[in-house]
């Protein structure tokens, strides 16, 4: 056989598979460790490193510009008119009745709750202070609310109500007062709120810092129109009454049938621990004058110690003023008294303004040796008031008694019979004064 003849194999060969080296397999290990490595780290928050500041400020903030105090009036024009249908101004006077005393006369704003109907609180009352304002339609002299008609008749919007989130957060309000000519707005700020609870209203209010400059009476609404509440004195200092206990407390004042507010003529002072000791008692408060013409005059006397009122414990002189300032013709308390460490029960009766032979005196007086009476109060629709006797006269003469006591004068006053008139001489800033009383 010739030696040039090559043999072929006819088997397949296997394919060729090239093998990676030892530092490529290590390179793309570590590239694939790196990419989980940096995969994980995306997704694990670090809450203690905070986000970097953007170096380069927002293209719209460059051109607008901080806001500025013109920008803030605008907006409460702006709000102010949005208000302009719910807020009314009126004058209300608080007309003290007690010798010497001037009455108080006030320009407040109000808010529309119906289309005849505002709704406003003013500085709390009590069983010597009568309202003097054009369309009073009830109040309530504990707390100091007040229902005023209005000569507007469109139907009022009643704004949104207030719900906070946090009472703590320090925030900028927006406090409604009126003047002569205007109602404005002016921003107040406020650094807390803290809910209390008081004497003057059934509901918790809240609490006002003792710096915050807003006055009683003012209406709160906040940079979107929403009402707070409003401004109120309690025995807690100034409170914000919430717009929701405001309202509720108008609708309950409405459907109460209306009655003739009333004197228990009863003075009382605030319990403290040397009086405690002298007078035997541990709390409440003291009397310390009693109207010798009125209903407690036979059962109370000065230094006696008031525990209690209907089964409710008086703590203090406002929690007593509240419940004085609030009774009406034809109201029945029961007392629990201490005088002298000995305990007892007191049961009082308002009776009617009129008696059976037409209106009564309406005197709250005090004795003046060897002169006559003065004059403390003088209850409102009595025929003392019809005569034109006046808080702080001094009546030296009744009929033909001179120099008249208290008892005197109202003895005289209920022996006249029905259209009876009486000559009543008194002495007022010097001036001497004779007017016609009649039964």
């Amino acid at each position: 056989m010739p030696h040039n003849i090559d043999i072929i194999d006819g088997s397949e060969s296997a394919p060729y598979r090239p093998r990676l080296s030892r530092e490529t397999r290590q390179l793309l290990l570590t590239a694939f460790v790196a990419v989980l490595t940096l995969w994980i780290l995306a997704r694990v928050r670090f809450p203690d490193r905070p986000p970097a500041a953007n170096p380069v400020p927002p293209i719209l903030e460059q051109l607008t510009g901080p806001t500025t105090f013109a920008d803030l009036a605008a907006r409460v024009a702006e709000l102010r008119e949005q208000l302009a249908d719910s807020l009314v101004s009126f004058v209300f006077t608080r007309a003290e009745t007690q010798a010497g005393a001037a009455g108080a006369v006030k320009r407040t704003v109000a808010l529309r709750i119906r289309d005849d109907i505002a709704v406003t609180v003013v500085a709390p009352g009590n069983h010597r202070t009568a309202s003097v304002a054009s369309g009073v339609v009830a109040e309530d002299r504990g707390s100091g609310l007040v229902l005023v008609s209005t000569p507007v008749n469109t139907r009022p919007r009643v704004p949104i109500f207030w719900s906070p989130r946090d009472l703590q957060q320090p925030r900028y309000v927006l406090a409604a007062s009126t003047s002569l000519a205007d109602i404005s707005l002016q921003p107040a700020f406020i650094g807390s709120l803290a809910p209390v609870e008081t004497s003057q209203w059934t509901e918790p209010v809240w609490a006002l810092p003792l710096d915050a400059a807003i006055a009683p009476g003012a209406l709160l609404f906040t940079e979107q129109g929403e009402l707070v509440g409003v401004v109120a004195q309690c025995d807690t200092g100034l409170a914000v009454v919430p717009a929701r206990v405001l309202l509720a407390s108008a609708e309950r004042l409405l459907e109460a049938p209306p009655k003739a507010p009333a004197d228990i003529g009863i003075d009382v002072d605030a319990l403290t621990p040397g009086l405690a000791t002298v007078v035997g008692a541990r709390s409440g408060v003291v009397v310390s004058w009693v109207d010798p013409t009125g209903i407690a005059a036979s059962m109370l006397r000065i230094g006696d110690v008031i525990e209690a009122i209907d089964d409710v414990a008086i703590a203090s002189v406002e929690q007593w003023r509240v419940r004085a300032a609030r009774a009406v013709v034809g109201d029945a308390f029961t007392l629990r008294v201490t005088r002298r460490g000995a305990q007892r029960t007191v049961k009082l009766v308002v009776p009617s303004a009129l008696g059976v032979n037409g209106a009564a005196l309406g005197l709250g007086m005090r004795p003046i040796a060897r002169v006559g009476t003065e004059v403390t109060r003088v209850a409102p629709g009595s025929a003392a008031e019809a005569a034109g006797i006046a808080a702080g006269d001094v009546i030296t003469l009744i009929g033909s008694i001179t120099a008249p006591t208290p008892a005197q004068i109202a003895s005289a006053f209920d022996a006249m019979n029905r259209g009876d008139l009486s000559i009543v001489a008194v002495t007022r800033d010097g001036a001497h004064r004779v007017m016609a009383l009649q039964r």
